[in-house]
């Protein structure tokens, strides 16, 4: 049984990972204040220490405006300083690396959909810190992976995620303006775990590689689309209104389009099937 040092393990794609996949691997996981993501001496003793087959990367800063000012070394921190000290640790003791990306790391300009090779052109400081953090990790251990997924939803009720965000204002408003002109595909953190499962039992086959994982569609969808659907597979009476990305100014900007297309052979779910997976266990 493959042993997995998991970082990040209190967020939400860690816990599904936890909860779903303890049974094919014995996962030793950490929380962000058990492991020191500045302090590259304490990461390798814990390694040295642990000596696991895999390293999965699940820390993330994702508030998108406050990488913007405030919060931007975090985020730096985090996001790419983080992924430095464990791909470089990683390589030294000969341990494969799997690091989470996401759909930001592209511009906004492309219409279609975006494949693994496609150039990255990232316009703020959440999507550089991503950027950065692939291009770390590959050239520092020729053993990582990069899984890029979007619009990530999961766990349980109590994490910030958009799907929990529309059955909490469900309960106080009949009304909601949502954006129809960003376009995406949900992933729900359940199948993404899932996935990274089945690229760990058969590591040899992805490293050096970049993965695009989100719950499989025939369609791009908005944000409008996918809160209509939670609306309706939650019997939620309430009037969705489709609106303009510029009703909501934001100090980051958000991609018009960053659909993923999975040219892997490791497979995820129709969204929707995700989706009323999801609702149904809470």
């Amino acid at each position: 049984m493959k042993k997995i040092l998991l970082t990040w393990a209190n967020g939400m794609l860690a816990n599904d990972f936890r909860k779903f996949c303890s049974q094919n691997f014995e996962i030793i996981p950490f929380n962000k204040q058990e492991l020191d993501i500045t302090n590259i001496s304490n990461i390798e003793k814990i390694v040295s220490e642990i000596k696991p087959d895999v390293i999965l990367n699940c820390a993330a800063y994702t508030q998108v405006d406050n990488a913007e000012d405030e919060w931007k070394l975090l985020n730096y921190n985090i996001n790419t300083l983080w992924t430095y000290n464990l791909s470089k640790i990683s390589n030294k003791y000969n341990i494969d690396f799997i690091t989470i990306s996401t759909d930001y790391v592209f511009d906004w300009k492309n219409e279609s959909w975006y494949n693994e090779n496609n150039i990255c052109n990232p316009i703020n400081d959440y999507w550089m810190s991503k950027y950065l953090s692939e291009k770390i990790a590959l050239s520092e251990n020729r053993n990582s992976i990069i899984v890029r997924t979007s619009w990530l939803y999961g766990w349980w009720k109590e994490f910030k995620n958009f799907v929990n965000t529309m059955l909490k204002l469900a309960e106080t408003k009949s009304e909601l303006k949502i954006v129809n002109d960003q376009f995406g595909i949900p992933t729900y953190t359940k199948d993404l775990s899932l996935a990274i499962s089945k690229v760990i039992e058969n590591i040899e086959k992805y490293k050096w590689k970049i993965l695009h994982f989100s719950n499989s569609s025939e369609k791009s969808i908005t944000w409008f689309d996918f809160a209509s659907e939670i609306f309706k597979l939650s019997w939620k009476e309430i009037n969705v209104i489709p609106c303009s990305s510029t009703d909501f100014v934001t100090k980051a900007k958000r991609p018009t389009f960053s659909m993923l297309i999975n040219n892997s052979d490791v497979e995820l779910r129709d969204w929707k099937e995700g989706l009323r997976n999801y609702l149904n266990n809470l």
